[in-house]
């Protein structure tokens, strides 16, 4: 993240600001002061600087020391130096006091509301304590002996009080008042004072930090829940003043001031990490607040509040048309920018992601992830160190790092298998087989390009590697440490931004050891090269957007986005702090450089032949195409034509040079005209100037060339000369349109209107429609060639024995006949005689939906019913063994894939045939131990035992004598019922032994049932989010609806 000073309003007589708090829903906020001074303040909407709102608020006389907002109720809670409480509410744009209390004792060291609004607890600094309702009565209240209270916080589900002693211990209240224990902080509370407290009631993974205290001396105490024993203790070097969680619980903003009376705001993660160190000007500073979404931060320094911009570290990539983000915390989000289409893809736990040209590669905590512009997984490799940063470029390699090693992966593409993958240190040499350690100066920050690779490091010391040999080329010291890197299209030039967003632009042919000099430009969070032009860089500056050309700056431009594109000297920014719950096309802006722009306003204000001189002098392949595409609509003026030709050229588009040929040998402006339209993609236009010039057979080429079949069977039907075999080769290609989305429907209606039997029969099988399958094989000319009074009468000797063995043609003749059931019944007989057989269990599985679906069609109710769930919960069973094979087989390995359908598989094995009970067993053993998972894979080999002993006896010994039988650790979930912590490809929770349906696409526990899909046919059930791109059900491939 990176955060810069961007505003500051100074209250009006020089009142000193002593506390601040920013409404997290509606934006107002309380800024309390000396005097009785309290403000309401709102800024505009927008990112803009400038107030919606001030208001002054009258009701205290002493200096407001504590400031709440009741985010439910929209009610501000304020208390002064003399203990008055007053409860505001707004009306009509005006704060009114609602209630005011006033105990006349003591002053109140700290208040809090619960997370649901309804209660508040007020903690006074003599030890009384009360709990009032949001309606102003009082619920109970509490003399707690010592020496006194300093703050108060309510537990995330409001069912327990934590209270800060003014000798630092923590005592723990439930929320009745009753006294629970004493909180045990690693002896940190030792007679130290504690300024702040603050105990994040949203959502957080269970290993995560929620519980925030903070000593005056400058501890910070991060905990996960108040009974833990084990905390987390960061020394923060400073006098604490404030500290606040964001709005995620992922970063925190502690405020103080150092040794040397400086003011800081320092940043850290939720795990204690360190992350920033804000400086912030003034004398004493007394209090911060978040804004909503964590984008802006609030400054309490003397009589001043101070607005701070921040721009998160957001999680995405940007390659081809494609946008990538993070939108949740277990989903990715892939947007076509051009299309806007989109793709859920379900990736937990995403540390880092890089994209380029086709393909992005994505971190998470154990494995590295490749996908292209849909989202679909290309390649995956499992991992074992935890991965920080990622990088990729376009000759198929990635680069993967952790604090301490990173990983040069060339992973396999459709014309490449895998070659090679390598671990090196930070210094480049090769990590040897079993080689561990921590390093102090570990790596911060990578960038590679096609050539080149740059790994940064702590110390400040930058490598760059060759990626061709992997030899390290040279070694660059900086005072600081780097925060982003990036090479150009070229591998010529890289820039470095330091953590305090200063810009260094560099040579990669630099000697080693040598000085960085001085910065470019300063204030600096991203920057990014453009894709072709090694000499161009746009830099995002705080809030402004520039372009620099050979290190010389444009004028610059306002900027919200995040740099994602720079080709054809247009900038593509994405609004990622505005995305909430889908993309649209608002959150992308493109942005022209200023030789762009100015070749526009030559050609429309002056004239072609001055904007030609003007890109002459400024060459660049997307100027000549302007000026091209300028010519051409100006078709009719002097030489345009010859303008355009020459533009063409300059920029080798030989294609273009072709178009402007073919426009000088037409005769007539209007047809020119309307390949000029065609050529702007203006085909409706084309077409009504071809009708006009009563050229109907050029319309119907451009659309045919287009594709735009339902528009040329219009067009035809207008002509006269149409044939009847130019119409069903249309029919044709309307049927192969259909049956490349897979509409099977469409496609047969439009098949049979062309008479294409071979298209025909595709769409039958892929419907696994037997019944119309055979009719089209009795009537095709083949069977129609053949002896008629034989074919019928072998027909009706197969309905006559249909006592004998089962057949698919003996089901088809029954069903044909209007035996459903007796068809049903032998479908059945067929699957089982099969399933006995061992044969492949898709073939199994298509017999018993067969069945099942026959079932269901038939007009016997009751009984019959129950078979066809019989027969689908039996089909469902050869749907795990299916997967289990499949993935067992799957080149590259998914280990976490496999093991789910695995885990089903062993789940319903009841429900296979005692034939398939081996095979399956070794699937479910095969993919337990690539995956060591060796508790499970322990069972297979009991299971297995008992079938063959003298055959898996031996082999069991050898891989247990090396192994014990204990899974390995992977993804886990939170069971919903007792919230234990469960592998994601368990079918029962090992805490409550409750059993969880599996998704028939990916075979994960479905534990949100909001969330599930479920079929009407055969009861299968799947994630919502995976049937995005299916058609029909997994399991009986039923039609979605």
């Amino acid at each position: 993240m990176f955060i810069y000073m961007s505003k500051k309003i100074a209250i009006p007589k020089q009142s000193n600001v002593t506390c601040l708090s920013w409404n997290q829903s509606s934006g107002y906020i309380a800024v309390g002061g000396e005097d009785g001074m309290l403000k309401v303040l709102k800024l505009e909407s927008g990112g803009g600087g400038n107030l919606s709102m001030n208001l002054s608020l009258d009701g205290h006389t002493g200096r407001v020391c504590v400031a709440i907002w009741n985010e439910i109720f929209q009610k501000l809670t304020t208390s002064d130096e003399h203990g008055v409480i007053i409860v505001w509410m707004l009306y009509k744009g005006s704060w009114y006091e609602e209630m005011i209390n006033n105990r006349n004792k003591s002053t109140v060291s700290g208040m809090a509301w619960g997370s649901d609004g309804q209660k508040i607890c007020i903690a006074y600094e003599d030890g009384a304590v009360i709990v009032g309702s949001v309606d102003g009565s009082r619920v109970w209240g509490k003399d707690i002996k010592g020496p006194g209270l300093n703050a108060v916080q309510w537990s995330p589900d409001n069912s327990t009080l934590l209270f800060a002693l003014s000798n630092g211990e923590l005592h723990l209240y439930d929320d009745q008042g009753n006294f629970i224990m004493p909180i045990a902080s690693n002896s940190a509370s030792n007679g130290m004072d504690i300024v702040a407290m603050d105990w994040f009631s949203g959502k957080a993974p269970i290993n995560r930090p929620v519980l925030l205290i903070c000593y005056k001396s400058g501890l910070m105490l991060l905990m996960k829940t108040c009974t833990e024993e084990e905390s987390v203790m960061v020394e923060t070097n400073m006098k604490i003043i404030d500290c606040h969680w964001n709005h995620n619980g992922t970063v925190i903003a502690v405020a103080g001031c150092t040794q040397d009376q400086a003011n800081v705001v320092q940043f850290f993660n939720a795990y204690g990490e360190h992350i920033r160190t804000l400086r912030v000007p003034g004398g004493a500073m007394r209090s911060l607040s978040w804004e909503h979404h964590s984008l802006r931060l609030a400054i309490a320094v003397d009589s001043f509040i101070y607005f701070a911009n921040v721009k998160p570290d957001h999680k995405y990539a940007f390659y081809g048309n494609t946008l990538a983000i993070v939108s949740g915390t277990e989903t990715v989000t892939f947007w076509d920018t051009v299309t806007h289409q989109s793709w859920l893809n379900h990736i937990p736990d995403v540390s880092d992601m890089c994209g380029v040209d086709e393909y992005c590669i994505i971190a998470t905590s154990d494995s590295l992830i490749i996908l292209n512009q849909q989202g679909i997984q290309c390649d995956a490799k499992t991992i074992s160190i935890p991965i920080s940063y990622v990088a990729i470029n376009s000759k198929a390699i990635a680069v993967a790092a952790s604090k301490e090693t990173f990983l040069i992966w060339r992973f396999s593409t459709p014309t490449r298998p895998r070659i090679t993958e390598q671990f090196y240190h930070p210094d480049g040499s090769t990590v040897t087989s079993g080689e561990a350690g921590f390093h102090d100066d570990t790596i911060c920050c990578i960038s590679c390009s096609d050539s080149h690779l740059l790994i940064g490091r702590d110390s400040g010391t930058i490598l760059l590697f060759s990626l061709v040999n992997f030899k390290k080329i040279t070694q660059i010291n900086m005072n600081t440490k780097p925060y982003k890197m990036g090479l150009n299209s070229n591998s010529s030039k890289f820039f470095i931004i330091d953590q305090p967003g200063c810009l260094y632009i560099l040579d990669t042919d630099m000697s080693n050891n040598i000085s960085i000099g001085q910065s470019v430009r300063k204030d600096v969070w991203s920057a990014l090269w453009a894709a072709d032009n090694a000499q161009m860089l746009a830099v995002a500056e705080k809030a402004r957007l520039y372009v620099m050309r050979d290190l010389e700056p444009e004028e610059p431009l306002t900027m919200q986005g995040y740099l994602c594109a720079f080709k054809e000297l247009e900038i593509t920014t994405a609004l990622l702090d505005n995305m909430t719950d889908k993309c649209t096309p608002q959150h992308i802006v493109r942005v022209e450089v200023k030789s762009l722009r100015d070749t526009r306003q030559l050609i429309e204000k002056v004239g072609l032949k001055e904007a030609e001189n003007f890109i002459k002098d400024n060459p660049h392949p997307k100027l000549w195409l302007l000026l091209a595409e300028a010519a051409l609509k100006n078709f009719e003026a002097d030489s345009a034509l010859e303008t355009a030709e020459a533009a063409f050229v300059r920029r080798n588009d030989y294609a273009g040079i072709r178009f402007v040929s073919r426009l000088k040998a037409l005769h007539s402006n209007a047809l020119k005209r309307a390949e000029i339209l065609a050529y702007f993609k203006d085909f409706d236009g084309a077409e009504k100037i071809y009708n006009n010039e009563d050229r109907r057979d050029l319309a119907i080429a451009l659309r045919k060339r287009l594709g735009h079949w339902f528009r040329v069977v219009e067009l035809m039907k207008m002509s006269v000369t149409t044939t009847e075999s130019q119409v069903k080769q249309v029919y044709n290609n309307i049927g192969d349109y259909y049956i490349d989305r897979q509409n099977w429907a469409g496609a047969i209606e439009y098949y049979n209107m062309s008479n294409n039997t071979e298209g025909l029969k595709k769409c039958y099988m892929a419907m696994e429609d037997s019944a119309s399958l055979a009719k089209l094989c009795l009537t095709s000319p083949r069977t129609a060639k053949a002896d008629s009074s034989l074919v019928k009468q072998n027909i009706l000797e197969e309905r006559i024995d249909i006592n004998h063995e089962p057949s698919i043609l003996r089901i088809t003749q029954l069903k044909e006949s209007g035996r459903m059931l007796q068809a049903a019944a032998m479908a059945f007989q067929l699957a089982n005689i099969e399933a006995s057989r061992n044969s492949s269990p898709w073939k199994i599985k298509k017999l018993y939906v067969l069945a099942g679906h026959m079932y269901s069609h038939s007009s016997v109710e009751g009984a019959k019913s129950r078979d066809a769930m019989r027969s689908y919960r039996l089909a469902s069973a050869q749907h795990w063994a299916c997967l289990a094979v499949s993935r067992a087989r799957a080149q590259p390995f998914r280990a976490d894939a496999a093991l789910r359908a695995a885990a089903r598989l062993a789940a319903t094995m009841q429900d296979l045939h005692e034939a398939q009970h081996l095979q399956a067993w070794c699937a479910i053993a095969a993919i337990a131990l690539q995956a060591r998972a060796f508790d499970l894979c322990s069972k297979a080999f009991i299971k297995l035992e008992a079938l063959e002993p003298q055959t898996f006896e031996i082999l069991a010994i050898e891989i247990f004598t090396r192994s014990k039988p204990k899974d390995a650790k992977g993804n886990k979930i939170e069971c919903p019922n007792c919230q234990f912590g469960m592998q994601d490809w368990m079918v029962v929770c090992p805490g409550c032994a409750t059993e969880f349906p599996g998704c028939a696409v990916t075979g994960r526990p479905l534990i949100a049932p909001h969330t599930v899909w479920t079929c009407t046919k055969c009861d299968a059930k799947a994630q919502q989010h995976e049937l995005v791109l299916r058609h029909s059900c997994p399991t009986c491939h039923t039609q979605l609806t």
